[in-house]
């Protein structure tokens, strides 16, 4: 066979390639209706909280998850923990659940709930030098988390059920405390015009004034760590776990635009230093709370490649990005005495963030949570292309069709009928 014979054989076979991957694989696309999936309205009572902290158990060489390959493979660094609390009031109960890992999958969090009769929120704390391969999409494993290990998902499911377990047993009686901080000394917005420079401290203390567990709500990419590091490390949201008294939960706000402001903060103990010595504003009306959960199962609009690959690629993208995302995911509301946290599958900017605040009431926006069908702009934003809508799986719809959900689950849980914008 000639020289041309064989180029032309190439040709015809990559363009057969190329033809049978872009053709359609995500099929049709079915549109359900959102639906509760929980639900627990409380009134007052003894506030009982419990808190614990357990190591994972890896089974051995994992890939250290976060950033595309090439990736390490580590057997040593900083231990990897689930930390959870347990809140209860009145005998209405909330299980709080943060893994120090990239991100969540729904079989993950499905795994972590089976057999606890008691609404649980499962969230991450995004690090990028963390464990990898415990999610099952191909998409996840190519882009950040390495080959899928079901030992690895079953080793973070056991150490997230035990904390939650020994949280439970643990229940004690003590006061609520809330205050805010501010982060613009330390963060810096990587896109957008803004960041998120609100932090806010929830602290469950007992009568003596020692504490049993707390939750630092901020913004801010944990991605001080090397891009190759030869260790599993936590970053700065394990440095601050690991700080102070109590069981400490870090809980990732509006981090989707956020990063740390190396230039101020050169590495994590700097962050978490000028987190504990920043300034603490108090919240009022925080004694005595209540406590009202409604989560709902939400169909998600068709993925969208047109952001993330260039024209002629973008039916292959969209093709991964099917594979990859959910149908559904979750969105939940939770409502403490004086705070609300929206807890969203997604890695929200703050433009994001005060739109769904302003609409629904909440205090703040709990990225992360429940799974991850990745970032979320406003719908104007995506529009045009700005902010970090190149990195969206989705379109411009994605943010009304969590916004409506939104809405829902805040009118769900509002046991005292106050109004919800859009009701």
């Amino acid at each position: 066979m000639t020289k041309r014979r064989v180029l032309g054989v190439v040709v015809l076979v990559l363009l057969g390639a190329f033809a049978f991957a872009s053709s359609d694989r995500c099929g049709p696309w079915p549109v359900t209706p959102a639906t509760l999936n929980q639900l627990a309205r409380g009134g007052g009572g003894a506030l009982l909280v419990g808190a614990a902290k357990t190591a994972v158990a890896l089974p051995g060489a994992v890939t250290v998850g976060g950033y595309g390959p090439l990736r390490s493979t580590a057997t040593e660094g900083d231990p990897v923990f689930a930390r959870a609390t347990l809140v209860d009031v009145g005998g209405q109960r909330l299980g709080l659940v943060s893994l120090e890992v990239l991100l969540l999958t729904q079989p993950l969090v499905a795994a972590v709930r089976e057999g606890f009769d008691f609404p649980i929120v499962v969230t991450a704390t995004h690090t990028h030098s963390s464990v990898g391969q415990f999610d099952r999409r191909l998409a996840s494993q190519v882009a950040a988390l390495g080959t899928f290990d079901a030992q690895v998902e079953a080793a973070l499911v056991t150490a997230a059920r035990d904390a939650l377990t020994r949280a439970q047993a643990g229940r004690e009686s003590v006061t609520m405390q809330a205050a805010t901080f501010d982060t613009s000394p330390f963060v810096r917005a990587r896109s957008g015009d803004e960041v998120d420079p609100r932090g806010l401290e929830v602290a469950f203390v007992r009568a003596d004034g020692s504490r049993v567990a707390r939750w630092v709500l901020l913004a801010a990419h944990p991605t001080l760590t090397p891009r190759r590091t030869p260790t599993l490390d936590t970053d700065w949201p394990g440095a601050l776990a690991e700080s102070g008294e109590g069981v400490t939960l870090v809980l990732q706000t509006s981090v989707g635009n956020a990063s740390v402001n190396r230039e101020v903060a050169k590495d994590e103990r700097a962050v978490v230093t000028a987190i504990e010595q920043a300034l603490r504003v108090p919240v009022e009306g925080c004694a005595g709370p209540a406590l009202s959960v409604a989560g709902a199962r939400v169909p998600l609009p068709h993925p969208d490649g047109a952001r993330l690959a260039p024209w002629p690629f973008r039916a292959i993208a969209e093709n991964a990005l099917c594979a990859a995302a959910e149908m559904d995911v979750e969105v939940s509301m939770v409502r403490l005495g004086c705070v609300s946290l929206l807890a969203l599958p997604v890695e929200p900017s703050f433009a994001t963030a005060k739109q769904l605040e302003q609409r629904t009431g909440a205090t703040r926006v709990l990225a992360l949570s429940n799974g991850y069908v990745g970032y979320l702009e406003p719908a104007e934003v995506v529009r045009d292309g700005l902010g970090e809508a190149r990195r969206q799986w989705f379109g411009p719809e994605l943010f009304d069709t969590l916004a409506s959900a939104s809405l829902f689950v805040a009118a769900s849980s509002d046991s005292r009928g106050a109004r919800v914008e859009g009701q």
